[in-house]
């Protein structure tokens, strides 16, 4: 049954051929084809009478084959309409499109806030591996351990706490994989190894290697990100390795929570088919084929970017592992939160994303990180200029940080004083256009700017 295949290559108009000056176009071409050999005969074929000619730089491929390998997901939305015998012709442009994202929420996040942290735990025994709501969260089918020191302990009932909520189609696609009963839900951690600089893997009785392989596993052992089997208990309900990892800073803990070291994940699966799925990610190419890390490991980094692809079926597939289900949950533990993250069921069509972070996502990272400061600014704004703003008038605040940050004014010392700068000047009827045309005249730097704005305003 024919299905889309899709070439890519350069387009020249036959106008230029004879010029000095050759510009030449990246394109696509998309075609109905049952195989490589038919789509390039219809490529051919269509090509004769045009009036501009075809380079191919990469051979043909089927859409998904070809969506998986290179991304360009975007594509899908040109081949709508495709005619039967149609060759079309997609402009790429420089580079990727933002893809159209969807205006559906794909993420399920069931927050446990605040978090209650262990202490040392002195006169408890057995000692507990993480606060008991979260523990009956990641390890459901484990009791928690009554405190053997306390009178009546063998009668201690078990918490109950909320269930996170799942979606039905999604239980419906495990069911046809796994088959009933469902295998029991495994947990597992990726460590960071480079805020351990003492951690010994070798030392660990449960199953732990490091995410990188090779020559170059050897070279970063003491920085990698390693996945662990998490084990809370031992032999006679001793802690495991990872006991600290829910604990205020000790010298005692070999881990604890401040170090936001640790990310868990829940599936179905064994320990070398998570690893093998997690392998693809640590090093990853952005679309000019730059080399570089991406620390998803960071309980903060993950939570950014599932917030950047929540609404991108295609990048979710990819990074949960849909098709196999092969991630069921993400943890992530920062300050006094942990989020629980599932999925909800993709379309059918969702084609998994290209493994590569493109533009736009990497403008989400800073767009969340600009997010957080702006946050930051304007509690502190509230607190120091209660002349100026106050909770009646914090989305104009809002909105005068964010128009700093859009004019480059970089720094938040500068963005800040830009923004009580303006609000003092419309407070006393000054025309802050003219007053910054003004100084920028004298200096470009912008806390040179934003300081001359306070010595202008009289402000301290």
């Amino acid at each position: 049954m024919p299905s889309i295949w899709i070439q890519t290559g350069y387009c020249l108009m036959s106008s230029d051929l004879s010029s000095e000056y050759q510009s030449e176009t990246p394109v696509a071409l998309m075609s109905y084809a049952d195989s490589k050999e038919a789509f390039e005969r219809r490529v051919s074929a269509g090509l004769q009478n045009q009036t501009y000619r075809f380079r191919a730089q990469l051979a043909p491929l089927p859409m998904n084959t070809f969506f998986e390998r290179h991304g360009h997901t975007w594509l899908m939305q040109s081949a709508r309409g495709l005619g039967e015998n149609e060759v079309r012709m997609i402009n790429l442009g420089e580079s990727e499109q933002k893809p159209r994202l969807s205006e559906t929420d794909y993420l399920l996040c069931h927050q446990i806030k605040p978090v209650t942290l262990l202490d040392r735990q002195f006169g408890r025994h057995p000692k507990l591996f993480a606060p008991d709501e979260i523990a009956k969260l990641l390890f459901p089918d484990v009791d928690i351990p009554a405190d053997m020191m306390q009178k009546g302990w063998e009668q201690w009932p078990q918490p109950v706490f909320p269930v996170p909520e799942c979606d039905e189609k999604t239980k419906e696609k495990d069911t046809a994989l796994f088959g009933e009963p469902l295998p029991p839900l495994k947990c597992y951690a990726v460590l960071d190894a480079n805020k351990y600089p003492f951690l010994q893997p070798e030392r660990f009785s449960c199953r732990i290697e490091n995410i990188f392989q090779g020559e170059f596993a050897e070279e970063t052992q003491k920085v990698a990100p390693y996945l662990v089997e998490v084990i809370p208990y031992r032999e006679n309900q001793r802690p495991g390795e990872l006991m600290g990892l829910f604990s205020e800073s000790h010298p005692v803990n070999d881990f604890n929570w401040a170090d936001q070291s640790v990310i868990f994940i829940h599936s179905r699966y064994d320990f070398d088919t998570v690893l093998h799925h997690f392998r693809r990610f640590p090093l990853m190419k952005d679309e000019r084929d730059k080399w570089f890390f991406f620390r998803f490991y960071d309980p903060k980094v993950l939570r950014d970017y599932l917030e950047i692809i929540r609404r991108s079926p295609e990048k979710l597939s990819k990074f949960f592992g849909y098709d196999q289900r092969i991630v069921h949950a993400f943890g992530s533990g920062i300050e006094d939160s942990f989020h629980y993250y599932q999925l909800k069921a993709l379309p059918e069509e969702t084609v998994p994303a290209k493994i590569m972070l493109a533009k736009w996502e990497l403008d989400g990272f800073k767009k969340q990180e600009w997010l957080e400061t702006r946050e930051y600014l304007t509690e502190y704004a509230l607190q120091e200029y209660p002349q100026f703003y106050s909770e009646e008038n914090r989305h104009l605040l809002m909105k005068n940080l964010d128009e700093g940050f859009d004019k480059g004014y970089t720094y938040k010392l500068a963005i800040l004083q830009y923004a009580v700068a303006k609000q003092s000047a419309v407070k006393n009827r000054i025309d802050f256009t003219a007053l910054e045309e003004q100084v920028k005249k004298e200096t470009s730097a912008p806390l040179e700017i934003t300081a001359t704005f306070f010595s202008l305003l009289n402000l301290e």
